[in-house]
């Protein structure tokens, strides 16, 4: 299927399109500079005159979990309306659509999830993002809606990409030896690289559309990951279990969002990921 015509990157310079340019170095990538997708009808120009498109990524997404509290309008323009009519846009062209989600879509009030079972949205960021797989999906075509969690990796050379939880506590393990770490909220874990090869896996195999998990094997509570990623590095940390309710945010968090993936091949324990992800950065 990808090798039948270009392949679009929007959002190119984040975390994950970075990724994803390097897995598929023949697309063609745009980010805010050089594509703003809030422009409709810019949008459907540049990517109408693509001839023979046969994919398009779509990485744009407003991310900022307590921000969208007080963001409404910016975070369903970027996570709600943008995906839907991108969604459409590809429709037309028969072209395949790529959206990413979030576990956040769900309440936290189960073990796991599957990909058929009910998002439930607790945060004004989940509710985008859930009104934003229901635009896709409702706009039919050759869509793949791919759920993750938690992603870190190498941080994107956008001004809007933001520091992973792995790099927040490197940071602050350079200027303290005691960090408290939320025990009481357990999630699912991603490595920007995995997940743009199981993109590429996915688009390969000429899957069905529909929703898709795509997660490490494993989870984990934020204190789980903290401790080790200080285990990885040798660092002598004194880290603090605490309660959620120690750091009082304006979005609700789920308790608990673990992915299952029942459509496609398990990734690599997370372990594994953080593992690889470290030995490139120095302390």
């Amino acid at each position: 299927m990808t090798d039948s015509g270009p392949i679009v990157i929007l959002g190119a310079r984040g975390t994950l399109g970075q990724q994803l340019s390097l897995i598929f170095p023949n697309a063609l990538t745009f980010d805010r500079a050089e594509l703003d997708v809030t422009n409709e009808p810019a949008v459907r120009a540049k990517l109408s005159a693509i001839p023979n498109l046969s994919v398009v990524i779509n990485c744009v997404a407003y991310n900022d979990v307590d921000g969208a509290e007080t963001n409404k309008d910016a975070a369903f323009l970027l996570n709600a309306t943008v995906p839907g009519q991108l969604a459409a846009l590809c429709k037309s062209l028969g072209t395949v659509f790529v959206h990413y989600s979030t576990g956040y879509v769900f309440a936290g009030d189960q073990d796991s999830y599957a990909e058929t079972d009910q998002p439930r949205a607790i945060s004004v960021y989940a509710e985008s993002k859930m009104k934003g797989e229901q635009a896709v999906s409702q706009t039919g075509g050759q869509y793949y809606i791919i759920r993750t969690n938690v992603l870190f990796g190498p941080k994107g050379q956008s001004d809007a990409s933001k520091p992973s939880f792995v790099d927040i506590m490197v940071t602050l393990a350079k200027k303290t030896s005691e960090i408290k770490a939320v025990e009481d909220e357990i999630n699912s874990i991603t490595y920007a690289p995995d997940l743009a090869a199981a993109t590429k896996s996915l688009l390969a195999a000429a899957n069905p559309p529909g929703i898709y998990h795509i997660v490490n094997s494993g989870y984990a509570s934020w204190y789980g990951l903290a401790s080790q990623i200080f285990t990885d590095l040798g660092l002598k940390i004194t880290l603090l279990p605490v309660p959620g309710s120690e750091f009082p945010r304006p979005a609700r968090r789920p308790a608990r969002i673990v992915l299952q993936n029942n459509k496609l091949p398990a990734l690599r324990p997370w372990q594994e990921a953080l593992a690889e992800y470290l030995k490139t950065i120095t302390i």
